[in-house]
């Protein structure tokens, strides 16, 4: 049997993962961890959508697991997986300018006008897919 975890090292391991989403860009993030009887355990992350209009829009990510442990290193995995804030912000510009070229397709906009957005589409995703960073310790 393993030994019971105590309120003090729940809030030693959550507490830090607020400053975690907010170096990955994420804003006003929050970290619930919930006991449900008969149903497990979750640690549930939320923070405000990005350029949402409202502060109520939100995003979530649950993790479940099978002890504190293992929903604590579940989490920290997912947020080490997440892109730093500016590529989450060249990835919004480049939803964005996907958007605006199918819309000038769809509306019959003169090629003259779309080569150079489709142009720095294209550059924009060689960077992306060529985007190394430095590690970091």
């Amino acid at each position: 049997m393993t030994k019971p975890i105590t309120i003090e090292e729940i809030y030693a391991g959550i507490n830090p993962i607020p400053a975690m989403l907010s170096g990955k860009g994420k804003a006003k993030p929050a970290v619930d961890f919930k006991i449900e009887a008969n149903a497990g355990i979750s640690l549930t992350m939320r923070w405000r959508k990005p350029y949402a209009y409202n502060d109520w829009e939100n995003e979530y990510q649950a993790i479940v697991g099978d002890d504190f442990a293992q929903c604590l290193g579940k989490a920290i995995s997912f947020i080490k997986d997440l892109p730093t804030a500016e590529q989450a912000k060249l990835n919004h510009f480049m939803g964005k300018l996907g958007k605006l070229i199918d819309a000038g397709k769809d509306e019959g906009i003169a090629v003259d006008y779309l080569n150079p957005l489709i142009d720095s589409m294209k550059r924009l995703s060689e960077n992306v897919i060529t985007y190394n960073p430095a590690a970091k310790s």
